[in-house]
This record gives structure tokens, C-alpha cells and sequence, in this order.
């Protein structure tokens, strides 16, 4: 069986409905065992990476004001933009959201070495395993609604 794992940065930038975006990718999974005339043998898994602090960031006061942050904004944050297969992989600078792959010049860079790909893919693993890392929940269960 193929696995799609994708692991999504969560922080203090988070951007909202991401939470219902990366539920219905993961409903795919029931569709695709819902019928028996579909020949899906595939399974995605996603999981949020937490750093501990990721809301404790940002100036510690604001116009005179403690916020009660204790960490520099910007920080706290699992943000590597990359992509690993058994076969290629791809690094790159640009975040991986609809304007910035035309609003913002990026660097990326992509390689057959599997040297890189087997260091790129221990990276993701140590980090998909790691306990700042928690699955995204599923969908409730889906209402059917008939016309």
C-alpha cells in the first residue's frame, strides 16, 4: 500500500481553515474505500508539528503592555518545505500556499542522489516520529443527504 504523509507546521501564523482543508484530504481515505468498484490502495496520514511556545511568540510588550510572550516572533516553528520519495527529492524556500508561487521569487532545488533522498527521508521520519508531532483528526462522520 502506498502512504502519502504530509506533516503541516503549527504555529502562531497558522492559517485559518487549514484544520478543515487537511480533514477533507483525509477523508479521501474513506472515499476511497467506500465503493467496491474503486481500486484505491492508497492511504494519506497528516500530522501538525507542534513546537512547544508556538503561541508564546511575538513582541513581549505591545504599547506599554506585557503580552506574555517569551519567545521572538517568527520562531518556535518546524518550517522546512521539502518533499521525499523512494526515488527524488525537493527542497525549496517557498511556502507551499497558492500566492507565493506567484508573488514571491523562491530557490528550490530537486535530486535523483539517493544519498540526499536517504538523509532528507531520515529527517522526516525523526520528525513524523517525534512527540511534537500529533495527527490530524478525521472528519465526523459524514452526513448523507439525499435530493
Amino acid at each position: 500500500m502506498n502512504k502519502v504523509k504530509i506533516l503541516v507546521a503549527y504555529w502562531a501564523h497558522y492559517i485559518n481553515n487549514t484544520d478543515q482543508y487537511l480533514k477533507s484530504l483525509l477523508y479521501s481515505n474513506t472515499l476511497c474505500s467506500s465503493s467496491k468498484y474503486n481500486k484505491c490502495s492508497g492511504k494519506v496520514e497528516i500530522k501538525y508539528y507542534m513546537v512547544p511556545g508556538f503561541n508564546l511568540t511575538g513582541p513581549a510588550n505591545l504599547n506599554g503592555t506585557s503580552t506574555g510572550n517569551i519567545y521572538p516572533g517568527f520562531t518556535r516553528v518546524n518550517h522546512g518545505k521539502y518533499t521525499v520519495s523512494d526515488v527524488r527529492a525537493h527542497i525549496g524556500t517557498s511556502n507551499l500556499i497558492w500566492d507565493y508561487f506567484y508573488t514571491t521569487a523562491g530557490v528550490s532545488f530537486g535530486t535523483y542522489n539517493p544519498a540526499i533522498i536517504l538523509q532528507l527521508q531520515e529527517i522526516f521520519d525523526a520528525d513524523w516520529n517525534s512527540p511534537y508531532a500529533v495527527p490530524v483528526e478525521s472528519l465526523e462522520e459524514a452526513r448523507a443527504y439525499s435530493s
